[in-house]
């Protein structure tokens, strides 16, 4: 079961979060945090990431409730829910993991709400795993995204093996982020350690030329739907994650839960590697249980560790942005005017 949450302001109510769960198939669970019963809720639907009174449809008007169960009303595609308290504000909330079957780990960074009292948008920015095993039917829905870009962050060894389908008009530009991720160079370059995923992320703080290439490309797309993956959409993209994250003003503390939904699917992503015939496979056959394990996790601590990196070397994110990655404070403000709300 996988949980979406968008964190709320509505004080008059006191809820903190609203939640979509999607619990068995087709049926979805709404609910929030903490689970007060509130005297009325009206819930509305729309294809679209804003809400329209043109666009929306009535879902349910819910009266001394503390969640509520029902049917996808569009189960081949994105939907946005709204959900107003009584006496409170209007909550936008989505699923946050996207129910794909040949795509692991494929999610939506909207919701997080930033230190200005903002709120990443919805629809605007995914993050996900390799594309290669998409289905006929998961082409079909991610073409609802009306994806402008996708930026493949694997190196050319991982594109040979597995290519990415075209999804719908979407340009697809690869920015090799991390050719050290590549299996071969891993076995070779030194032994594979429970530690190294903590030294990756540190290191790729330094990958400051490829980080910058990514932000100005994403400014490019003027605010238009787009997606970054790499092969299990852990580690490069976890670390992409954070910095799209911590530049919009997300909390440290909201990008590591977001971080960790990861470990949802390791399972999962251990069974598909393992099931395959390439160098992915052949190196956890060569590793001890204990590493693998740590490999396949997604730890807060891995990705802290590029925290305290850039803590270290630049005093805080703003020293990162400008004197490491060479962007200005203006481009910084176009990003948060573009990608939230």
């Amino acid at each position: 079961m996988s949980i979406q949450e968008q964190i709320s302001t509505t004080q008059t109510q006191g809820i903190r979060k609203v939640m979509l769960e999607r619990v068995d198939g087709e049926q979805l669970r709404l609910s929030w945090r903490p689970p007060l019963t509130v005297s009325k809720v009206t819930i509305c639907r729309s294809d679209a990431a804003n809400l329209a009174e043109e666009t929306a449809h009535l879902v349910a008007v819910v009266t001394q409730a503390q969640e509520l169960t029902f049917k996808d009303p569009k189960p081949n595609g994105r939907s946005y829910y709204f959900v107003k308290f009584e006496g409170g504000e209007t909550v936008a909330v989505a699923e946050r993991i996207i129910p794909l079957k040949g795509a692991l780990n494929f999610r939506d960074l909207g919701g997080y709400r930033t230190a200005d009292g903002r709120a990443v948008k919805w629809g605007k920015l995914y993050r996900s795993a390799g594309l290669s095993l998409l289905t006929e039917e998961d082409l079909a829905y991610l073409q609802t995204l009306e994806l402008a870009w996708i930026c493949d962050l694997r190196s050319d060894a991982e594109l040979a093996v597995s290519p990415s389908p075209a999804i719908g008009d979407a340009a697809n530009e690869q920015l090799s982020f991390l050719a050290s991720a590549n299996p071969e160079e891993m076995m070779a370059g030194r032994a594979i350690t429970i530690d190294m995923l903590a030294h990756m992320n540190r290191g790729m703080v330094s990958n400051t030329a490829l980080t910058a290439e990514y932000f100005r490309k994403l400014l490019q797309r003027e605010g238009k739907p787009t997606l970054f993956h790499c092969a299990a959409g852990k580690d490069r993209t976890g670390f992409i994650a954070s910095v799209v994250l911590q530049a919009l003003g997300v909390g440290r503390e909201d990008i590591l839960e977001d971080y960790a939904i990861t470990n949802q699917f390791s399972e999962r992503f251990k069974e598909q590697m393992s099931g395959q015939r390439d160098t992915h496979a052949e190196m956890l056959g060569k590793l001890d249980p204990e590493v693998i394990h740590a490999l396949m996790m997604a730890k807060p601590d891995y990705l802290a560790a590029s925290f305290e990196e850039i803590d270290a070397r630049y005093g805080n994110f703003k020293g990162y942005w400008v004197t490491g990655l060479g962007l200005s404070m203006e481009e910084l403000a176009r990003l948060r005017s573009l990608y939230l709300e």
